[in-house]
């Protein structure tokens, strides 16, 4: 059996459930250390490994934009195969920009975040084998940190044009949640004396949290339901998204976190100021625009705050 063909939306929704219900278990057993070590290593390379694996909703649309066979005003045009015009179509008519039918699609740039968050995660791995301070809270962060990469890992596999039916199309966007969930147990558990070894993880756990809003209301969007409820979606998204850049920082003391949410925030308005005006979500789009600037704006303040209290 080919590892495609285990790739089905339910095995992938158990899988996920799976692997969070570990956590309590994995830091019960009481690994050695060196064992964390090599369980954490493998885990960030299965992530990454994982996102390496073409044919994802997201790559295929970019691959095709560089390769100048698909116009962004005409999704699915050019010389594509059938399967990948579908696609690239769902991609740029739910999550483009500057035409999706979502009010939560961060501008292009946004995405340079992931440069720093891998890079601090393998500078993480590598450290973990010679850092004495990482070393001490390993048992602590090491089952929900393996959590995170597996989570992540199933969502590369969930994020496909095979599960855009039905409620498959929301496995991708519970895994991401997994993936925050897990990752913000990794923060509850770092002393603040260390926080600093983990600002890659906290930009993580912050990037997870708003990625997760982008992909559920992608799901919205692609889902039978009316543009009224699409723009309620998008406008509690973004109010969600800085009552949780807020809480956290206030009550964690992570201005990390709270600058994360405040620069997905400003994508999101940077995103719906591309967007093309004559669209049916016309009349919600200004409002998002508006709450996802003032959330920004509110999450940088507090989080700057944060730094001098």
């Amino acid at each position: 059996m080919s590892l495609q063909a285990l790739n089905s939306p339910p095995l992938i929704a158990v899988a996920g459930a799976a692997v969070l219900s570990a956590i309590p278990s994995l830091q019960a057993v009481g690994f050695s250390l060196g064992s964390l070590q090599l369980l954490n290593a493998a885990a960030f390379a299965t992530n990454v490994a994982a996102v390496s694996v073409p044919g994802r909703i997201d790559g295929q649309q970019d691959a095709e934009m560089r390769k100048e066979v698909l116009n962004p005003a005409e999704p699915g045009s050019g010389n594509t195969s059938s399967k990948d015009n579908e696609s690239c179509s769902t991609f740029s008519d739910v999550y483009s920009a500057s035409r999706g039918r979502t009010l939560v699609s961060p501008a292009g740039w946004a995405f340079a975040i992931w440069g720093p968050i891998y890079l601090g995660e393998a500078a993480f791995c590598l450290g973990q084998f010679s850092v004495q301070p990482l070393q001490t809270v390993l048992p602590q962060i090491s089952a929900p940190f393996i959590a995170a990469n597996l989570c992540q890992s199933l969502w590369c596999a969930s994020f496909r044009p095979s599960y855009n039916k039905g409620w498959a199309k929301y496995v991708s966007a519970a895994m991401l949640g997994g993936t925050a969930v897990a990752l913000s147990q990794v923060h509850a558990a770092v002393p603040p004396g260390l926080a600093g070894y983990f600002v890659p993880l906290t930009m993580h756990f912050g990037w997870a949290t708003a990625a997760t809003l982008v992909n559920l209301n992608g799901c919205v969007a692609m889902s039978d339901v009316s543009d009224t409820f699409v723009i309620a979606t998008g406008h509690a998204s973004a109010l969600a998204a800085t009552a949780l850049g807020v809480g956290v920082t206030l009550t964690q003391g992570s201005p990390v976190y709270g600058l994360t949410i405040a620069w997905a925030l400003a994508a999101c308005a940077n995103g719906m100021k591309q967007r093309e005006t004559k669209t049916p979500l016309q009349k919600g789009m200004m409002v998002q625009r508006t709450l996802c600037m003032a959330g920004s704006t509110l999450c940088a303040a507090v989080a700057t705050g944060s730094f001098f209290f």
